[in-house]
């Protein structure tokens, strides 16, 4: 039989498109094509009340519904957050196992140097959700109604304060503060926001700088007094409280953050994949409407952008850990 040119074409072609066929069902069936086919789990280093859990909470339940799975909230207070982080880097890295971080994340690298994992390498940012100043706030029942007499008692005694644990927002703040002011304070580290909210609401600490979300209700409710916030200008939701630049605290400024990790090894396409779904959720008016109620501001950055602020915001607290007197425990 003489060869055909137009067959030998043919089957040449059919031989191509069944390899493609082929190639493309082997996508098809990588685990980053189905993901995510169960649910997952969202760790938090705080107990439940606190700022990190509820915001957790706020975006975990709409994320689920946005990937069609559900998200359990899973609470590993204690140590800065490292209990949670290190659950999370002993998972697969699959995407299944998320962490919600803030601002405490950064810095233990510099305080724990006997960490099991690195904190910064060992991560992979997924984004930004927001970022939000703290209230300085004390006891409503105590005699100090302004910052002005809050110094004048520091002129008196060593001043106790309350923190969510060891390089926590409030920690941070209050010892900005203790640079900026010179006033003597001592810190008494709690497990967590909540449990040093109820410290200050029971007077086993003097002050405390803690989240507006936690501080407003109680203010409301005439059981603190919120004397300052700590951003460069006044908050949309309290613009009422001074800032503490206008209090006379020079250059004072800080910012707590919040944002979602995935172990560093998570497929990229994975990481993308959660990337768009929470850019999704934080683009829904009643979520943005919940999550900046308090004075809080939406970032919703890549996971690009958010990993370059880790590795950036970890070399600030770096140089800055001296001056600041800061121990890990």
């Amino acid at each position: 039989m003489p060869f055909s040119p137009f067959a030998g074409f043919v089957a040449f072609f059919a031989l191509i498109v069944h390899g493609l066929l082929c190639c493309v069902s082997a996508m098809a069936s990588t685990p980053e094509a189905d993901y995510p086919k169960d649910a997952l789990r969202m760790l938090v280093g705080s107990v439940p009340g606190a700022s990190t859990d509820a915001y957790a909470r706020i975006v975990g339940e709409r994320l689920g519904k946005v990937l069609g799975q559900n998200i359990v909230i899973d609470n590993r207070s204690g140590a800065s957050g490292i209990i949670a982080t290190s659950a999370l880097v002993s998972a697969p890295a699959d995407g299944y196992t998320l962490q919600l971080i803030y601002t405490p994340h950064t810095l233990s690298p510099t305080l724990f140097k006997s960490l099991n994992y690195n904190p910064i390498k060992d991560v992979t940012g997924v984004t930004m959700i927001i970022k939000s100043p703290l209230v300085l706030a004390v006891n409503a029942q105590e005699g100090v109604k302004s910052f002005v007499d809050l110094l004048k008692l520091s002129e008196q005694r060593t001043m106790n304060y309350g923190s969510a644990g060891i390089g926590s927002g409030g920690h941070l703040s209050a010892e900005l503060l203790r640079i900026s002011s010179g006033i003597r304070l001592a810190h008494i580290p709690y497990r967590g926001a909540a449990p040093a909210a109820a410290a200050l609401l029971s007077g086993d600490v003097d002050f405390a700088f803690i989240a507006q979300i936690t501080a407003k209700e109680l203010a409301q409710a005439g059981k603190l007094r919120i004397l300052a916030i700590t951003s460069k200008t006044r908050s949309t939701s309290m613009p009422q409280s001074p800032t503490m630049q206008e209090l006379g605290v020079k250059d004072f400024e800080f910012q707590n953050w919040f944002g979602v990790i995935v172990a560093a090894k998570t497929p990229t396409a994975i990481v993308k994949k959660l990337n768009a779904a929470l850019l999704q959720v934080l683009a829904m008016p009643d979520i943005r409407l919940r999550l900046t109620q308090d004075g809080s501001e939406i970032v919703a950055n890549s996971p690009e952008e958010f990993t370059a602020f880790l590795n950036a915001d970890a070399l600030k607290w770096k140089s800055l850990a001296g001056s600041m007197e800061l121990k890990g425990e």
